[in-house]
């Protein structure tokens, strides 16, 4: 029983000492351009920024990591322009920031952003340019009408403080609403 008791000691004190690392740094991510009501069968595009801020504490091998929905291509990474197919497994990186399609055309694109170091009170913001893509039977994206659709499934970001590794939560996806109904032609 006694060392029962005393591992619910050092976990309490471990959970602590995390919520403490933890709890200045700030992950956010949202709609910068682009519509949030859109029509089936349109072609849209958006621009997704997600913006890491350490608080006051400088943060050393910064990794922000998130998904992209299978049904979206990325043309732009901040302002360089890629060729990101959507009909392929494919990996690019632009600058410090990797991109892995993960499954062909109905594979989701992981976005891997390499911070590094993070100096306190400096926040950086990465931008994505998305847009909707072609499905597998070449109609364009998105083809049935859908409230809360996601473009995203969510960022999370790993990083050290003070020798001791922590994950921020993760930022909820972001939506639009599909309306209209699908073009059988």
């Amino acid at each position: 029983m006694r060392k029962f008791i005393g591992f619910l000691i050092l976990t309490f004190c471990m959970l602590a000492l995390l919520s403490v690392g933890a709890s200045a740094v700030t992950l956010e991510t949202e709609i910068t351009t682009g519509e949030l009501i859109v029509n089936v069968g349109d072609l849209e595009e958006w621009i997704i920024t997600i913006t890491i801020c350490p608080g006051d504490d400088d943060l050393e091998d910064v990794v922000v990591q998130g998904g992209i929905g299978a049904d979206l291509a990325i043309t732009k990474v901040n302002d360089t322009a890629v060729y990101y197919p959507m009909d392929k497994k494919t990996e690019q990186t632009v600058g410090n920031v990797t991109l892995i399609k993960k499954g062909g055309k109905m594979g989701a694109t992981i976005v891997k952003w390499d911070i590094g170091a993070l100096v306190s009170n400096g926040c950086l913001t990465l931008e994505l340019t998305v847009q909707t893509g072609l499905n597998p039977k070449n109609k364009q994206e998105f083809t049935s009408a859908e409230e809360g659709h996601e473009l995203d499934g969510g960022f999370s970001a790993t990083y050290w403080y003070e020798g001791i590794e922590y994950e921020t939560l993760e930022t909820e996806p972001l939506t639009v609403d599909v309306v209209g109904e699908e073009d059988d032609d």
